[in-house]
């Protein structure tokens, strides 16, 4: 019989978030299906160059504003919404602002762009940022079903719409794809601003935009440096080696990535756990999600690997099959999860600017390698300076949180973890040609781990598993 009893909210939201998170990222892999078919590989490679510019003019243009929400909904509960349409002015200042900017500039740093696209990329990154800004409200309110569709939506609409558009002009231009994509998302941003500013309430409120300034700008500095670490190669790649590379390097990039869309799934429930199990000093329950969570990705992860010419060739034409990409980006996806944990705990200890310096050297290292290295190897040497990157970040950020509390983590675990991963990725190049024994060395590995998860499982007991 069903209980009465009610779901525990951050159950709900959480159970709400990996499932939107899932159809999100599903419609992303959709449009790699859907776009690589349409569109030529060379507009192809510049959507996704636009794309990276969109990931980091987000944070610029809107300087993390939504940030501030999370400690407004505490300190100023009574007037939230007073505040929120106050905070969603100053972000609009803040657009204009930085527009100028961007346009006086971008002759020199968007050189590969017109001036109409551009536009739409600022249009497209402020509405980006109103849908983030409302969707974190939502979160603070336990809005669930308003979150589920702030989560869906946008990817949604930019498959959708963009194919609509090609449909009725006949035409599959890189343009035509940038102009649906900005006006799916500008759409859902504009009934999204339109719904916040309704309310009574000042326009201008210095006290409150200081208040969200000072919680929201801190943190630019570390997102900008994430967002170039994870999108400068694609920048740098269509400069060096043409837009073509672009296109074949991210849809790769995706696939590996697919690792990360399940981290970013279960990301609250996990974070949520082990702060409960921090602010009780519960170090041993702590390290028990860490086993189980890893035996999880490890099989996961081995699969992609030996699974990944044949997903490649599911999702995209020939022309797209270069398989020498597909290990480092899983790999780099691994350190890139790796690092998560450690962040976790920095974060729960208010390490906010030691971690963004950590991200920053980190951001600046891989810009360096890529510089470096591109022009000499092709843009299959920006899957390896990635992984370089990430690594070096996971180091740094486990000494940052070593810190702030030891043994939380078992290093042999996460030497384990990366050691299994090298040796997956080492025996993968040795197997790819042929398909049958790939699966039969999947296979054997696969049983390899379920057989030692058995035998470990007592000593592993509790977490998220204990009653």
């Amino acid at each position: 019989m069903i209980s009465n009893k009610k779901i525990n909210p951050l159950l709900k939201s959480s159970i709400i978030y990996i499932v939107a998170t899932i159809i999100g990222q599903g419609m992303t892999f959709l449009g790699i299906i859907v776009f690589t078919r349409l569109m030529d590989q060379n507009d192809y490679g510049l959507y996704s160059t636009y794309y990276a510019y969109v990931s980091v003019v987000t944070v610029l243009i809107g300087a993390n504003l939504h940030y501030a929400l999370n400690n407004a909904y505490i300190d100023k509960k009574n007037r939230i919404k007073e505040f929120r349409k106050s905070v969603l002015c100053l972000s609009f200042v803040i657009m204009i602002l930085s527009s100028v900017v961007v346009l006086l500039a971008g002759k020199i740093l968007l050189n590969e762009f017109p001036v109409f696209i551009i536009v739409m990329l600022l249009l497209h990154s402020y509405g980006f940022f109103v849908i983030n800004y409302r969707m974190y409200s939502a979160n603070m309110e336990n809005d669930y079903k308003r979150k589920q569709w702030l989560l869906i939506l946008p990817y949604a609409f930019q498959l959708i719409i963009p194919i609509l558009f090609m449909l009725f002009l006949s035409q599959t231009s890189f343009e035509i794809r940038v102009l649906g994509s900005t006006v799916g998302v500008c759409g859902i941003a504009v009934l999204l601003f339109i719904e916040m500013m309704r309310y009574k309430g000042k326009l201008i409120d210095i006290n409150d935009w200081k208040y969200a300034l000072s919680i929201a700008l801190p943190s630019v500095v570390m997102s900008i440096s994430y967002m170039l670490m994870q999108q400068c190669d694609k920048v740098m790649i269509t400069n060096i080696c043409g837009s073509s590379d672009t296109a074949v390097y991210s849809v790769i990039y995706y696939l590996g990535y697919a690792i990360i869309a399940v981290d970013q799934a279960v990301a609250p429930v996990r974070q949520a756990w082990i702060y409960q199990k921090l602010d009780e000093q519960d170090v041993h329950e702590a390290g028990n999600i860490q086993k189980w969570y890893l035996v999880v990705i490890a099989i996961l992860t081995t699969g992609l690997i030996m699974a990944g010419p044949e997903v490649v060739k599911i999702i995209a034409p020939s022309s797209y099959w270069q398989f020498e990409y597909i290990v480092p980006f899983v790999v780099s996806a691994c350190m890139m999860m790796l690092y998560r944990f450690y962040t976790e705990i920095t974060l729960f200890y208010k390490k906010n600017m030691i971690l963004s310096m950590c991200v920053c050297v980190c951001a600046i290292i891989n810009i360096i390698l890529n510089a470096v290295l591109i022009p000499r190897a092709g843009a299959v040497a920006a899957c390896y300076t990635t992984v370089v990157s990430y690594f070096l970040l996971f180091i740094l950020t486990g000494i940052v949180s070593g810190k702030c509390m030891k043994h939380i983590y078992s290093k042999k675990v996460f030497l384990c973890f990366i050691l299994w991963i090298s040796g997956v990725s080492v025996l993968s190049y040795t197997v790819y040609e042929t398909m049958w024994i790939r699966y039969i060395v999947y296979g054997s590995l696969l049983m390899i781990i379920l057989i030692y998860t058995y035998v470990k499982r007592s000593e592993w007991k509790g977490g998220i598993w204990k009653k």
